[in-house]
């Protein structure tokens, strides 16, 4: 299976609302919206580092936003049953190579992010 086969353009209407309202609120840069999204004993995984625990991932939202300037792109969505969706998001940036297109892989129970793995597509 392709990425053209699995993957639907992006529609925020298709997507759980809980993800919808992380990468909303990650975008804009609300940082205590952002880890509202996550359950207290959520997990995060992202670029080879793992964040436990809510304290974790608030002070992973609030480096990572800081840390480069960029602009994100929803580009597509795979929802492959009712407790995970991954979102395409391409980045665009003064980070090294200046663009990468990433996997947001987001387990969740309905209301709250209980995992998320972020990885290149």
């Amino acid at each position: 299976m392709t990425d053209a086969d699995a993957f639907a353009p992006y529609s925020a209407l298709a997507l759980p609302d809980v993800v919808v309202a992380y990468l909303d609120a990650h975008d804009d840069k609300r940082h205590a919206d952002a880890s509202a999204t996550f359950a207290p004993d959520a997990t995060v995984l992202d670029d080879g580092k793992t964040y436990e625990g809510i304290d974790a991932i608030r002070a992973w939202i609030q480096r990572s936003s800081h840390e480069y300037t960029y602009t994100s792109t929803r580009l597509g969505q795979h929802l492959p049953d009712d407790a995970h969706a991954i979102v395409l998001v391409r980045l665009d940036g003064n980070f090294p190579g200046g663009t990468v297109t990433l996997r947001y892989r987001f387990e969740h129970d309905g209301t709250l992010i209980t995992r998320l793995t972020i990885a290149a597509s």
